[in-house]
């Protein structure tokens, strides 16, 4: 459980840069086309198989609802497979780029 909020802090820390190096353009510049229509963030949890109290099932459940609060939207789930063992899984939200409010 740590390691998702170490995670998704360390992804919420990141996306002003994320934003800045997306960017087609100046922010300067207004007009159609220079804004994404939408920004992703891809987190990693780590599986729990070994753990009964805190499960992988729990653990994406807390990361859904995290994401949730700030707006994110789930898109995508990826296995994590490494020499035949589980890992963990990635999942990816979506959501509404910040540029778009404005239109």
């Amino acid at each position: 459980m740590n390691r998702t909020l170490i995670t998704m802090f360390a992804l919420a820390l990141a996306a002003p840069a994320t934003r800045a190096l997306a960017s087609d353009g100046d922010a300067d510049t207004p007009g159609p086309g220079r804004c994404p229509a939408t920004e992703a963030s891809t987190v990693f949890v780590e599986d729990a198989t070994l753990r009964r109290h805190d499960g992988s099932a729990k653990r994406i459940s807390d990361a859904h609802r995290n994401a949730e609060k700030q707006g994110w939207e789930f898109k995508d789930l990826d296995v994590y497979i490494e020499n035949g063992d589980l890992q963990g899984f990635f999942i990816t939200y979506t959501r509404p780029h910040p540029c778009n409010a404005n239109r």
